[in-house]
């Protein structure tokens, strides 16, 4: 159990958070179906993207390359059936987009988790990849293992029932080893970090408007930098943003407009916020400054949520120290993630003394309330935890947190980096 006192009300840092995991799983991923060497510099070397990495060496990726900050990986081949069950560990990224890209190894891959994982919903990427001729076996309830006979993808046209980067990426990967084109309409517009990977390496992909068409075929490997990630530094700019006084600067963080959704409601909030360009390669990347003030009600709808998910217990956190009532809508999501986001804020909140009424899909938050501390479980989840140490920068009492070691799945060094900072 770790134990959190709270802090000054004002501090100044210069904070560099690991390479983006969506970015890096995505590098991973996709070097199965490149031919050449693929490098990634910066890349986040966490327990997550390390599922990931399993993942390919199992169907006969070599790696060159593994020390801190580089990664290099080849295509040995052809790709070869797994000789036994793939874990995945907790990684939902490394399974629906996994379960995408077996769709092209012909023979048995088999797909498990974790106890989390294995008790998150899989149906909604199984579903469009049969639609797409894919042959896929989940358990009865929907969940993991996943069972897939590759080599039996036609291709086509799929509607995502959900809003989903995830399922959307899946159907694109397996539209890579496909006999035909596959397209893929979306719900509302989420990241497009597979699609950019894609062109970036060479591939042939449409994108117009919600709708996204890959063509069979193989991919180029390619050498580029991870930026930072943004979802982990949002954690440090809400840090910065609860208080007036409070500055924070994070370097080389991805600026992606489909995952900066975050920082626009910190603005819109009363914060203030810079986000200053600094390079394109392979996205839009650069430093972020961000300047606490008095902070304002917020409201969230669905529309909001693709471009911040992991960010939305954040964003109830900083309801709790803003002027009026806040209410967040259309977050329902997270209920299925690595915990039942939604439940799992709502506890640490309550615990603190925020004044929270939960919803099915959020909350309606009535603030400012002084927050007092007190003693929280992060629920396995990493997100959870990191949310408990920002709310702790606020609290009047020390707050006594279990579950910390959760961060290794997405930031293995954040509490070092937490604890340096308040001691600076």
């Amino acid at each position: 159990m770790l134990q959190l006192t709270p802090w000054p009300e004002h501090f100044s840092a210069s904070i560099r958070v690991p390479g983006d995991k969506s970015i890096t799983h995505r590098g991973i991923l996709m070097s199965a179906l490149a031919n050449g060497v693929m490098e990634l510099t910066d890349w986040l070397d966490a327990a997550d993207t390390r599922a990931s990495l399993g993942l390919v060496q199992a169907i006969g990726v070599e790696v060159l390359e593994d020390r801190p900050g580089l990664l290099r990986l080849k295509r040995s081949g052809e790709l070869r059936e797994p000789l036994g069950p793939i874990d995945c560990g907790n990684s939902g990224t490394t399974m629906r987009l996994g379960a995408g890209l077996l769709n092209g190894v012909a023979g048995l891959s088999v797909l498990i988790g974790d106890e989390s994982l294995s008790r998150r919903p899989m149906a909604r990427v199984a579903d469009p990849l049969r639609e797409l001729g894919g042959v896929i076996f989940t358990r009865s309830s929907g969940t993991a293992p996943l069972a897939i006979v590759g080599g039996r993808l036609r291709g086509g046209h799929v509607r995502l029932a959900i809003a989903s980067a995830q399922v959307k990426s899946a159907c694109l990967l397996a539209g890579l080893t496909a006999e035909e084109p596959v397209s893929v309409r979306e719900l509302l517009a989420t990241r497009d970090h597979t699609e950019r990977m894609i062109h970036a390496m060479g591939g042939q992909i449409t994108v117009r408007g919600l709708e996204a068409t890959v063509q069979p075929g193989r991919l180029e490997a390619i050498a580029f930098s991870v930026p930072g990630d943004p979802s982990s530094a949002a954690f440090w700019a809400a840090m910065a943003a609860l208080r007036p006084g409070r500055r924070v600067v994070i370097e080389k963080v991805l600026l992606s407009p489909a995952r900066t959704g975050f920082f626009r409601v910190l603005a819109n909030a009363g914060a203030t916020v810079e986000l200053v360009e600094e390079g394109t390669v392979p996205e839009s990347w650069g430093h972020i400054v961000v300047t606490g003030n008095t902070l304002k009600a917020v409201q969230i709808d669905a529309q909001d949520v693709p471009a911040m998910v992991d960010e939305v217990p954040l964003v109830a956190l900083l309801a709790t120290q803003a002027q009026g009532m806040s209410e967040i809508r259309g977050a329902e999501e997270l209920r299925v993630k690595e915990s039942d986001r939604i439940r799992v804020t709502t506890h640490i909140l309550e615990t603190f003394g925020a004044a929270v009424q939960e919803r099915p899909d959020g909350w309606r938050i009535e603030g400012a309330t002084p927050l007092t501390g007190g003693m929280v479980e992060a629920a396995q989840d990493h997100r959870m935890a990191m949310l408990a140490a920002v709310a702790s920068t606020v609290t009047t009492g020390p707050v006594s947190l279990s579950g910390e070691e959760s961060v290794a799945i997405s930031y293995p060094e954040f509490f070092r980096q937490f604890l340096a900072v308040k001691g600076a």
